[in-house]
């Protein structure tokens, strides 16, 4: 997030939906939708740090006393309210929220938010009734705006230079935990700020695991490898999965490889604007379908990704959201078969004007490597 202008622009947006959602005021802790909304973020941790938003007037932050300068600094023009290592935040939340509370209606929690902290913000706000942030935040992220797109195209760029990287190396003899360490290490030295998510290497039999992470196991002549990794780049993921073999592929593998394939481009192609998002996982799973490979597509096409790897909006089936411009999500079908291989391919796109934009561009090709 650049600047205090596009933290303002936010927090009225916020208060918009509150407003529109009959809530009072909307609590959140140290979560991405900090970030999101005055670019303040960390660990969540056993010290109280809440950023209260009314429905109207400014926005207040309760922060314990070794955060204050970071806070201070950070966030837009907001009432900062310190408390000691030997006090009670709970007593000098209460006082906040006395002074918050003159409109009627909810009060809502970030979704993430400590069951320890939500219960002293329950305390604070007797008498009243609590929904989630989510219906009010979720709206507002799921549609990107240039600055995060951008930062969405770095790291997916990050990730793409590594994936040539690496497979471009002997891959046959490394551990699953190697390579994955190889694939980290790319990403970091290429410029990203951190790694996405705990990287997925899963070589052999472990391919058709769909959330394997990696292991011990040795990867060997032969083996079809999945890789699904990611980084961050100014707090935005990337998420990027491909298929590699070490060897020549057997032609079910080829088969079941070009299946997929074609499950994720038919899915990229159905993405346009004001398209249902059920739609563009049925246009995958009917590829597969056809293909006779249904019953082994196990998981959605794809989960919305910004400053989380995985929020919304869901491209799932039953998911009546339609497609606007700016949502980013991931379009990864998948085949596997168990005690076997499995197969999947995966892209972050963004909803432009004309259809989906790749955020990651390496091929799809069923890369062979030594």
């Amino acid at each position: 997030m650049s600047g205090a202008g596009t933290a303002g622009a936010r927090l009225d947006a916020v208060r918009r939906g509150m407003d529109a959602a009959g809530a009072a005021v909307a609590v959140f802790g140290l979560s991405s939708n900090m970030r999101y909304l005055i670019g303040f973020s960390d660990e969540p941790g056993e010290r109280m740090l809440l950023l209260l938003v009314p429905r109207s007037g400014d926005a207040e932050i309760v922060v314990p006393e070794l955060y204050a300068d970071q806070v201070e600094s950070t966030s837009p023009p907001a009432a900062i309210h310190v408390w000691t290592d030997g006090e009670d935040p709970g007593a000098l939340l209460k006082e906040v929220a006395g002074g918050l509370d003159r409109d009627g209606g909810r009060i809502l929690l970030d979704d993430s938010l400590w069951s320890a902290f939500a219960l002293l913000v329950q305390d604070a706000f007797p008498g009243r009734s609590f929904g989630l942030a989510s219906t009010v935040m979720a709206p507002l992220r799921a549609r990107k705006d240039e600055s995060e797109i951008a930062a969405l195209k770095r790291a997916g760029g990050i990730a793409d230079r590594a994936y040539l990287e690496v497979t471009g190396e002997p891959v046959s003899g490394l551990t699953e935990t190697q390579l994955a360490g190889r694939l980290e290490a790319a990403m970091v030295e290429g410029g990203a700020d951190a790694i996405a998510f705990e990287t997925l290497v899963a070589s052999g039999p472990n391919s058709a695991l769909p959330h394997y992470r990696a292991g011990s196991r040795t990867i060997r002549p032969g083996d079809v490898v999945i890789l699904d990794y990611g980084c961050r780049v100014d707090g935005y993921c990337s998420d990027i999965s491909r298929t590699i073999v070490c060897g020549p592929p057997s032609d079910e593998v080829m088969r079941v490889h070009a299946a997929v394939r074609s499950a994720h481009l038919a899915a990229r192609d159905r993405v346009v604007l004001g398209v249902r998002a059920e739609e563009v996982d049925a246009a995958a799973r009917d590829v597969l379908t056809d293909a006779g490979y249904g019953d082994r597509f196990v998981h959605r096409t794809g989960h919305g990704v910004g400053l989380d790897v995985h929020e919304p909006p869901y491209i799932v089936g039953g998911n009546e959201q339609r497609l606007e411009r700016g949502m980013a999500f991931s379009i990864e079908p998948g085949a596997y078969f168990a005690g076997e291989f499995g197969v999947r391919i995966e892209d972050v796109v963004v909803v432009g004007g004309s259809g989906a934009v790749p955020m990651t561009e390496v091929p799809h090709e069923l890369k062979e490597v030594r």
